[in-house]
């Protein structure tokens, strides 16, 4: 009797185990998604899922200040899932009360920079700000092809440049907001706002999102971006002629993975954190999008190999990021007008 009751509580224990370590089936219900990256690279991600799942999904493309919008502003439900985008904004939610907490497996191996410590949000990419340029347009430009490539900020200023550039909007972009940010943590939120406003003084026009950027420089319709590196980088493999350098203190992103607390199919939303975790989707996604894994030990792509992170600024905080988000675009409004 005794042997009997030891045999349960040790089946017991199993059966806990795995369904803390790997969540249960969940319905046939889609998952709703909203994805603050490039659609085509969540596919990939998403389809390789719903093979190993079943589960199925529904895909809502946003730029971060949209995501931003929706979910705090209009209170949007229904959705299940955020999938990427800059950990300011995953910090928004956790500090609104929209986000569960949920600590995957392999969360003991991403370091403590990548993730909330809190398990709100879990880290699956990083990304480094950068100026890109694009070469040929650079060296076809009379007025251009004499001067050094940009290496700061302040580079993309020059008088040659003006109305040859772009930058996402802060407002709307949580690459445009990661650029703000980081400047305001670096030399205080004056500096900041007179910086980038000088610099949208030299655009031709600024952009909804970084990918836009990106996109507009690959096909030289502009000579200079500041954007995420990957951006850049996506169409330099794809056979664009783009330059990309990491100023001096630059910011960077933790692209984050985080669970609704209104969600539906909270089950599925927690195999989806599990498997963009693992070792196989982030070498997948870092192939696709060109950003950095959060897990150790992974063979960075050929394109990433010689990139130098030590021109990061090490101090960068998301949950300051996240705080000082509505007075910072505050003050930049006002500045604007």
């Amino acid at each position: 009797m005794k042997k009997r009751g030891v045999m349960l509580a040790l089946f017991v224990l199993i059966i806990l185990a795995v369904v803390w370590f790997y969540p249960g089936q969940s319905s046939n219900q889609p998952l709703k998604i909203y994805v603050i990256f490039q659609e085509d690279e969540s596919r990939i991600l998403l389809e390789k899922f719903k093979k190993e799942t079943g589960i199925p999904y529904e895909v809502i493309r946003m730029s971060g200040g949209e995501a931003s919008y929706h979910l705090l502003s209009m209170n949007k439900t229904g959705i299940d899932v955020v999938l990427g985008g800059p950990a300011d904004l995953h910090e928004q939610l956790k500090n609104s009360g929209k986000l569960i907490r949920y600590a995957p497996r392999q969360s003991d191996q991403i370091p403590d920079k990548y993730k909330d410590r809190s398990s709100y949000w879990t880290g699956m990419y990083m990304g480094p700000l950068a100026i890109g340029v694009n070469e040929q347009v650079w060296q076809q430009d009379p007025q251009l092809a004499s001067l050094p490539l940009p290496e700061r900020y302040e580079d993309l200023l020059r008088p040659e440049l003006a109305g040859k550039i772009e930058i996402p909007d802060p407002e709307t972009s949580g690459t445009g907001y990661t650029l703000l940010a980081s400047i305001a943590q670096e030399r205080g939120e004056d500096q900041a706002i007179k910086l980038v406003q000088s610099l949208k003084q030299q655009c031709a026009t600024t952009t909804f999102s970084g990918i836009s950027s990106a996109q507009r420089l690959a096909q030289g319709e502009v000579a200079a971006v500041v954007s995420f590196m990957g951006d850049q980088l996506r169409f330099r493999n794809s056979g664009y002629a783009i330059h990309s350098a990491i100023p001096p203190q630059a910011g960077w992103e933790v692209g984050a993975v985080s669970i609704l607390k209104n969600s539906d199919n909270k089950a599925g939303a927690k195999k989806l954190v599990y498997f963009v975790l693992s070792r196989s989707a982030q070498t997948d996604y870092m192939n696709s999008a060109f950003s950095f894994p959060v897990l150790p030990d992974i063979k960075a792509h050929p394109l990433l190999a010689a990139v130098d992170l030590d021109q990061l600024l090490p101090t960068y905080r998301f949950d300051i990021a996240a705080e000082h988000r509505e007075q910072l675009l505050g003050k930049w409004r006002e500045a604007g007008e």
